[in-house]
């Protein structure tokens, strides 16, 4: 059986003009236009987004402390120098967020620079991703692209009365 499933895209969302673009979740779409409008549509419905970045997951190297401690960077084969996006997590509740631009020969090099850019204490999550692979929304696009949102309506899991009376049901009963 063919796998049917289209690529997953890594979804990173910027609040306010200028700000970190933070890692918001993962959207699945045929190419990366479209992850983009899926992006906006799965997560700018209640947050400020002034901008979206989306890359192919297949395009994102790195991994967890551990995994990158048990792994050994050695160097693959070399191939030209090329820009490449950190993210790092540093608190365990925290998510991913850019901590800059390194430039690298290899994936391996890459992740070192990525380690560095982060800084210390070392970062519990790294990733890098080639900026060529990253594609980002239009500032100019931002109205336009983000607007509709706001027209969406959020209901907070009280509004469905079902959940509030199986609540009180529970606090009546004990259970």
């Amino acid at each position: 059986m063919s796998d049917t499933q289209w690529p997953r895209y890594e979804v990173f969302l910027q609040e306010v003009p200028g700000g970190r673009h933070g890692h918001a979740g993962s959207v699945h779409a045929p190419d990366a236009e479209i992850a983009l409008l899926n992006a906006r549509d799965v997560f700018v419905r209640r947050p400020d987004c002034s901008g979206l970045w989306v890359a192919p997951a297949s395009a994102i190297a790195g991994g967890t402390a551990e995994e990158l401690a048990g792994r050994t960077l050695g160097e693959e084969a070399p191939r030209p120098a090329a820009d490449l996006l950190g993210f790092a997590q540093r608190e365990a509740r925290g998510t991913l967020t850019h901590v800059g631009q390194v430039r690298a020969e290899s994936m391996a090099g890459a992740l070192r620079e990525g380690a560095r850019a982060a800084g210390a204490p070392a970062p519990l999550v790294l990733w890098v991703v080639p900026a060529d692979q990253m594609t980002a929304s239009e500032a100019d696009q931002a109205a336009p692209l983000f607007t509709p949102a706001l027209e969406k309506p959020f209901r907070h899991q009280s509004f469905y009365h079902i959940h509030t009376a199986l609540r009180r049901l529970r606090r009546e009963t004990g259970r």
